[in-house]
C-alpha cells in the first residue's frame, strides 16, 4: 500500500532556517567548553586544527545532511528509506534526542534559577552567612582595596596547616552552587529529594519550548530568528565591559597567545576534532530535521560553508568574553590566569559569576550573562524537541494542525516529567552518568554509520545527482573526495581513539560505584543496539537468497523520492 504523500512545512524564509541552524549549534558548550578546550591546548595554535577539522570533517558532514534531507523532505525518523537496512540510524538519533532533551532542559533551569537570584541584593554567592554555608566556606572580599591586595581560593584549594592537618577551603560561590542550587548528596546511592525551585524552573524552561514550537516552524522559525540573534548583543555588551576593565588584555593574550609546541601533542589534535564534531551538531538528527524543511532548491552547499565559520566565530566571541573577565579576576586576586580557569559548568555557575560579582552594579551584569545562556541553551533544546515531534509527524503525516500542537505540548510534558530525577538532590551525578556515556561513543557511532551509508552504500554517485536536481550543478570533485577518503575514515579513527581513552566516570574525586557504572553503559549502547531490529525485520521481509536479500535491503525504498510541490519541470526530470 502506497505510503501517503507528505504535506512538509517549510520555512517562512531563509534567514529562519539559518538562524534555527545556529540556535542548534551555539548552545552552552561554546561559552564554557570551548574557551577552556583552546586555553588547555595551545591557545591560539588550538585553532589551527580546529579549523583543520572544520573544512575536512564539519562541512563534508554537515552538506551531505542537509542534502540528503532536503531532496527527500524527511527528518531522521523516515530518512534512511535511502537505505532500509539500516533506518534503524534515524531511531537511534531519536532516541538520543529524547534522552538528551531532558537533562539539557536541567542545566538550563539552572540558569534560570541563577537569572532569578541574580535579582536579590547582596548577590547571595557572594558571602558565607547563609544557611547552606559551611564552616569551610571562603568568603571573596568586594571592595576593590581589599580584592586587589588578596588570594582567592577558588576550587577545592588545599590549606596545610603544621605539615600535616588540611582543611578544604571552598569559595562561596562554590557552596552556592553545590548546596544551594543542587543540594547536592555524598553520591549517586542516595538520590534525595526533589530540588522544587528547580523544578519550577525546568517547568518554565519547557513552557517556553512549548511557545517557541506552538504553531510548528511558522512559529519556532520566527522565534529563532530573534533568539538566536539576542545572545550576541549580549555577548558583545559582556565583551565592551570586560575590555574596560584591568588585566582584561592579559586575559585575551592568555587565551590568544599560541603556544606552538602543543601542536606536537597528540591529545590537542584529538580534542579538536571531537570539539568541531560536537559544537556542528551532527549526528543526532537536528541538522537533518532543519534542513528537512527547506525549499527544494536551497542552496544547501551555500549553508555548510557558512554555519560552521558563524559557530567557531561564536566560540572565539564567547572565549574572548569569558577571558576579559578572568583576566581581570586574576590580575584583581594576584593570581596567575591558570588558577581561576575551571572546565564544564564550573566556569559558568563558579567562576565566571564570581568574577561578576566584583563589578560595579553586579546584578546587571550576572542577570544579563545566565539570561544568555538560558536563551542560547533553549535555542538547542527547540531544535531538539523539533527532532522529536517530526518523527512523530514523518510518520503520521496527516495529522491536522491542532493535533500537531497537542503532540508537541504532549512531548514537552513527557520532558518536564523525565527531567524530574535531575531535579533531586543527587540529580547532579545522575546528569553527568547520562551525559558521560550518552554523548560520546554511541553519538559518534550512529554519524560514522550514517556517513558509511549515505556515502558509500546510498552512493556519491546518487548523491551527487540528487544535489543536482537542486542545485542545477553537481557538487565539485573537491567535495567527493572528502566524502569518499578522508571524512569517514576520520571519524573512525576519532571513535576508536574515543573509545580508547574513555576513563572510568568521577564526580570530582568521589567515585561512581559499579551497579551506576554498569548502568552508563547499557543506556550508552541503547541508541547502537535500536538499529538491529529494523535491520533483522528488513531482511526477513525481503525474498531469495541472504545474498538477495541483502542486496534488496540496502536498494532506496519506493516510496524514497524528492518531495517537490508545484514544480512541474522538475518533477518530470526526477521522474525520468
Amino acid at each position: 500500500m502506497p505510503e501517503p504523500k507528505l504535506n512538509r512545512e517549510t520555512w517562512g524564509s531563509w534567514f529562519e532556517f539559518v538562524f534555527s541552524c545556529i540556535g542548534s549549534m551555539v548552545g552552552l558548550g561554546n561559552v564554557w567548553r570551548f574557551p577552556y578546550i583552546c586555553f588547555k591546548n595551545g591557545g591560539g595554535a588550538f585553532l589551527i586544527p580546529y579549523f583543520i577539522f572544520m573544512f575536512a570533517m564539519a562541512m563534508p558532514l554537515m552538506f551531505m545532511e542537509f542534502s540528503i534531507a532536503q531532496y527527500s523532505s524527511l527528518g531522521p525518523g523516515r530518512l534512511f528509506l535511502c537505505c532500509p537496512l539500516f533506518k534503524g540510524i534515524g531511531y537511534g538519533m531519536i532516541l538520543m534526542c529524547v534522552i538528551s532533551a531532558s537533562y539539557y532542559s536541567t542545566v538550563i533551569s539552572w540558569t534560570l534559577f541563577y537569572f532569578g537570584n541574580s535579582f536579590l541584593s547582596p548577590l547571595p554567592w557572594t558571602s558565607c552567612n547563609n544557611t547552606w554555608n559551611t564552616q569551610d566556606c571562603y568568603m571573596r572580599s568586594f571592595s576593590e582595596e581589599e580584592t586587589m591586595n588578596s588570594t582567592v581560593i577558588f576550587s577545592n584549594i588545599t590549606q596545610f596547616h603544621n605539615g600535616s592537618v588540611h582543611v578544604e577551603a571552598y569559595t562561596s560561590s562554590e557552596e552556592f552552587w553545590e548546596n544551594r542550587v543542587l543540594g547536592l548528596t555524598s553520591s549517586i546511592n542516595n538520590i534525595g529529594i526533589l530540588r522544587w525551585e528547580l523544578v519550577l524552573c525546568s517547568l518554565g524552561t519547557w513552557t517556553v519550548v512549548i511557545l517557541a514550537l506552538i504553531k510548528g516552524i511558522k512559529s519556532s522559525g520566527k522565534f529563532m530568528l530573534f533568539a538566536s540573534t539576542l545572545p550576541y548583543v549580549f555577548l558583545l555588551i559582556l565583551l565592551i565591559r570586560g575590555l574596560l576593565l584591568p588585566g582584561a588584555l592579559d586575559g585575551i593574550k592568555y587565551f590568544f597567545i599560541p603556544r606552538w609546541a602543543d601542536l606536537k601533542k597528540f591529545s590537542v589534535w584529538s580534542d579538536a576534532a571531537v570539539q568541531v564534531f560536537y559544537s556542528s551538531s551532527l549526528g543526532i538528527g537536528e541538522l537533518l530535521t532543519l534542513s528537512s524543511h527547506n525549499r527544494f532548491k536551497n542552496n544547501c552547499q551555500r549553508d555548510a560553508m557558512i554555519l560552521p565559520f558563524v559557530d567557531a566565530f561564536t566560540s572565539i566571541f564567547a572565549g574572548c568574553v569569558i577571558f576579559s573577565t578572568l583576566g581581570y579576576t586574576a590580575a584583581a586576586s594576584n593570581l596567575d590566569i591558570d588558577m581561576v580557569v575551571k572546565q564544564g559548568p564550573g566556569i559558568a555557575f563558579v567562576v565566571y559569576p564570581d568574577a561578576l560579582a566584583t563589578l560595579p552594579f553586579p546584578q546587571i551584569w550576572s542577570g544579563l550573562f545566565f539570561l544568555l545562556l538560558f536563551m542560547i541553551g533553549t535555542n538547542s533544546l527547540v531544535v531538539v524537541v523539533q527532532v522529536i515531534g517530526g518523527c512523530m509527524f514523518d510518520t503520521f503525516p496527516n495529522l491536522s494542525a491542532s493535533k500537531r500542537t497537542l503532540v508537541t505540548m504532549s512531548i514537552c510534558l513527557l520532558g518536564f516529567l523525565t527531567t524530574l530525577i535531575y531535579t533531586t538532590q543527587g540529580g547532579m551525578y545522575v546528569l553527568q552518568l547520562v551525559d558521560w556515556y550518552l554523548s560520546s561513543i554511541p553519538r559518534m557511532f550512529i554519524m560514522l554509520l550514517e556517513s558509511i551509508v549515505i556515502i558509500y552504500i546510498y552512493g556519491v554517485r546518487r548523491l551527487s545527482k540528487d544535489i543536482e536536481m537542486m542545485l542545477g550543478k553537481q557538487p565539485s570533485k573537491i567535495w567527493k573526495f572528502f566524502w569518499l577518503f578522508v571524512t569517514p575514515p576520520l571519524l573512525t579513527i576519532i571513535w576508536v581513539i574515543m573509545v580508547i581513552q574513555l576513563k572510568t566516570i568521577k564526580y570530582g574525586e568521589i567515585p561512581y560505584p559499579s551497579w551506576s557504572i554498569t548502568c552508563g553503559w547499557i543506556l550508552g549502547m541503547v541508541p547502537i543496539f535500536v538499529i538491529l531490529p529494523p535491520m533483522i525485520y528488513t531482511m526477513w521481509k525481503q525474498r531469495g537468497s541472504f545474498i538477495q536479500r541483502l542486496r534488496k535491503s540496502v536498494q532506496p525504498s519506493y516510496s524514497w523520492k524528492a518531495v517537490v510541490p508545484n514544480d512541474f519541470e522538475l518533477q518530470s526530470a526526477i521522474s525520468k
